[in-house]
């Protein structure tokens, strides 16, 4: 017989699982359904102390086993199980990155990149798919051909994104293709990405960009400009450390993060910046 699993989630996500055995905090009050163990999956360091004192007060009130786990505690990343940890509609299709960014914790946790049995989903949440084989991705592509509203948010590796995989998105309906241009080096890359993308038709509305901020201000304004010049939408993300408590940053940080996250405040920025170029 199957395990009947609760999981325990510290904060609510727009990826956070919505069916009866999903919880975010502490145990309710009402009807907890019968089941054979907890486990508190925790993505974020600083969110460990909450973590521990949630798998203390679920396991007071079930008296059934808790396992703490998830990213924060660099549980194993096996296969992927699709509604478990995350809701449905998001799958991953590999585990793992072959890169090394010091500011990434991925192969840290997960390791080098292996290639996972596909299960559908419209999300594909791959830390790095365009390093996957060709095969693999071609199936991927035959899977979401049943999909809508697809989006690839792992992030995108600029330098990987080449006529195979352009060409094969290019039926498929795309709702959001997500990239990555954290340093000022890889802005190069990142332009000729883009390039290929505008070509093949793909707007604004659907090519994202992360970017990594919180160091020098002046010079990642310029970057997200660059980033919203060349097609793209930035998304700013104040870099964060692996310890166990958050970083903090300054009113002046969170404003400028806010300004490059919010598509409508972006837009009003740029277009006071070059007027008709928007």
């Amino acid at each position: 017989m199957e395990k009947r699993i609760i999981r325990v989630f510290c904060r609510q996500t727009s990826y956070t699982p919505t069916d009866e055995y999903a919880f975010v905090g502490p145990p309710p009050g009402l009807f907890i359904p019968e089941h054979d163990e907890i486990h508190i999956s925790v993505s974020f360091t600083w969110d460990k102390p909450l973590a521990e004192e949630l798998a203390f007060q679920w396991e007071s009130v079930t008296n059934k086993p808790v396992k703490l786990g998830g990213p924060a505690y660099h549980s194993e990343a096996g296969d992927f199980t699709p509604g478990l940890y995350v809701r449905k509609g998001i799958t991953f299709t590999s585990r793992g990155c072959n890169n090394n960014c010091p500011w990434c914790g991925v192969r840290e946790i997960e390791g080098t990149l292996r290639e996972i049995p596909i299960t559908p989903g419209n999300i594909i949440q791959d830390n790095n798919f365009l390093q996957c084989s060709r095969a693999h991705k071609d199936k991927v592509f035959d899977m979401l051909r049943t999909q809508r509203g697809i989006c690839f948010r792992g992030g995108l590796e600029t330098d990987l994104i080449d006529d195979h995989f352009v060409d094969a998105i290019h039926g498929l309906r795309i709702a959001e293709l997500w990239l990555a241009c954290d340093t000022d080096a890889q802005l190069p890359r990142f332009k000729k990405a883009c390039e290929k993308l505008v070509k093949a038709g793909f707007t604004r509305r659907q090519i994202k960009c992360y970017s990594l901020i919180g160091k020098d201000m002046e010079a990642e304004e310029e970057r997200n400009r660059e980033i919203f010049r060349a097609g793209a939408m930035p998304f700013s993300q104040l870099y964060r450390d692996f310890t166990e408590t958050k970083t903090e940053y300054s009113a002046e940080w969170r404003a400028f993060e806010r300004q490059w996250q919010r598509p409508a405040a972006t837009v009003a920025h740029m277009r006071e910046i070059d007027g008709a170029k928007v």
